[in-house]
């Protein structure tokens, strides 16, 4: 599956409406005592340990760093469901992501392209660009205890000066507008309403949100051109018909989980 700056920026977004914690080390499980024990215990972190009853007051909240918010994003096999490293080589700090970019430039030279990962000046901590508010101001997403947030917050250019931004290796950067194609043999994420025909006539499917299916046909011509099926090994085209679990209209798809 690619992972998008688009879907970066909405997951992103989707963290700011449920509670979270900072802890180093988090990615987006929620957290427990063990994971508390082992950063004090074991790795002897010295953040952690100053800031131990305000890290405990977030037992049960989803839990990231700065770097883990990205991580998270590209970790998600679907939700709740995180693989540590995968794809492998993406366990990077914020340096490392930096250095992976690979666009990047000053921020005042950055452009208006939500997703972008952004860096202040020593490499120290990281956000992301999630485009302007209805006055024009830069907004940004970033998990953080700074201004006693101690989780996943909205910032924008006055409360966190950014100097860096970078388009980051492991995202597929698509702007706003970029047509989005599928073809009969995609993998793609469903979220709205099928239809039993193309025309979109007949039996209606329950709302499906983030249903992983794969087109078996395309019929360019129909309100609902593209016929899904649950089964992913399923043959494509005329062959595959009989698989098909509903007909879909182009808005209710996606290439990367919302």
């Amino acid at each position: 599956m690619s992972k998008t700056n688009l879907g970066l920026v909405e997951f992103a977004k989707s963290k700011l409406n449920v509670p979270t914690i900072y802890m180093l080390g988090g990615f987006g499980r929620h957290l427990t005592q063990a994971m508390i024990n082992r950063r004090v215990n074991e790795l002897q972190c010295a953040h952690t340990i100053r800031n131990l009853s305000t890290i405990q007051g977030g037992l049960g909240k989803a839990c990231y760093d700065c770097v883990g918010l990205i991580k998270g994003y590209l970790w998600e096999d679907k939700p709740g469901i995180i693989r540590y490293n995968v794809p492998k080589g993406s366990d990077q700090n914020v340096g490392d992501m930096f250095r992976s970019c690979k666009e990047k430039g000053n921020l005042s030279e950055m452009p208006d392209l939500p997703g972008l990962l952004v860096f202040t000046k020593n490499l120290g901590h990281i956000g992301i660009y999630i485009g302007k508010n209805k006055n024009g101001e830069r907004e940004y997403i970033e998990a953080t205890p700074a201004r006693n947030q101690w989780g996943v917050t909205l910032s924008n250019d006055k409360l966190r000066t950014w100097a860096f931004w970078g388009k980051y290796s492991y995202i597929e950067y698509l702007s706003k507008n970029s047509p989005i194609h599928f073809k009969p043999g995609d993998i793609v994420y469903v979220n709205g309403i099928g239809r039993a025909s193309s025309l979109g006539t007949g039996k209606s499917t329950a709302t499906y949100r983030n249903k992983k299916m794969m087109i078996i046909k395309h019929l360019p011509q129909a309100s609902h051109a593209y016929g899904c099926s649950s089964m992913l090994m399923a043959p494509i085209g005329e062959g595959g018909s009989r698989f098909i679990t509903a007909y879909f209209k182009e808005s209710s798809l996606s290439k990367h989980r919302l």
